[in-house]
């Protein structure tokens, strides 16, 4: 492997990755919301809906992408431990509009790049 090749692959993959986090408090809890991996950004748009052969009218779930990030990337605070997990679907889906749900998605979308409501229209 050249010199300048080797170079280039230890400022990529030879780093540890390093994630953006944000604290969030809830009810006098602190939760921490982290940045997706990309393979971790790939299973929340996948189960939105998000469809990478039809990128041109994508037919995403809001909801269900609100609810996969929430999922994702909602950990207890200073560990890898997920405070949720695909068995709670069922009662993040029966969360009412403003609560929990809404603040940790808009955190984790944000993270993401994106805004929930940028991310359902792209």
């Amino acid at each position: 492997m050249s010199e300048s090749k080797s170079k280039l692959r230890e400022l990529t993959i030879g780093k540890k990755p390093e994630f953006k986090k944000e604290i969030v408090e809830w009810e006098g809890q602190e939760f921490e919301i982290r940045e997706p991996s990309v393979f971790v950004r790939g299973q929340i748009m996948n189960k939105s809906g998000m469809n990478v052969t039809n990128t041109d009218n994508p037919d995403i779930n809001f909801s269900d992408a609100q609810i996969a990030s929430v999922i994702y990337c909602t950990y207890v605070p200073e560990t890898d431990e997920r405070v949720f997990s695909e068995k709670d679907v069922p009662m993040l889906r029966e969360q009412p509009s403003g609560s929990f749900v809404d603040e940790f998605s808009r955190v984790a979308m944000r993270l993401m790049n994106r805004e929930p409501e940028e991310q359902a229209k792209n």
